[in-house]
């Protein structure tokens, strides 16, 4: 079997996106990590401990440089009777931002009384 340079080109793209794909699942752990530390700072459960790409877009960087700025949702639950949901958005290794949709404080009386008071 003779290997020319078409074959090279292709072992070397499929070694590409094959380390492109272990990034990702790198990236993805680091997603989970973040959203559970998150959580826990909240008071809140991280629900199914788990986050899930949902997005995935071309975005320049905090100093202008090009890359892939990731959003990965998760569900999270302060009582355990409802689910809210919240996102870890990454810039590559980068922390983007951490939301949670709004939902009761832990520890409320009630959902109409749990929610901080409204400003303005």
């Amino acid at each position: 079997m003779v290997i020319d340079l078409g074959h090279v080109a292709l072992m070397l793209l499929v070694a590409a996106i094959g380390a492109w794909i272990w990034r990702g699942m790198g990236l993805h752990d680091q997603a989970l990590s973040i959203a559970r530390h998150h959580c826990r700072q909240a008071g809140v459960q991280l629900l199914d401990e788990s986050v899930a790409l949902t997005r995935l877009r071309p975005a320049r960087g905090r100093w202008g440089r090009p890359g892939l700025r990731r959003r990965y949702a998760f569900e999270f639950t302060v009582t355990g009777e409802r689910r809210y949901a919240g996102f870890v958005e990454m810039q590559g290794r980068h922390l983007f931002r951490v939301e949670l949709a709004p939902h009761p404080f832990p520890g409320g009386k009630d959902d109409e009384t749990a929610f901080p008071p409204r400003l303005g």
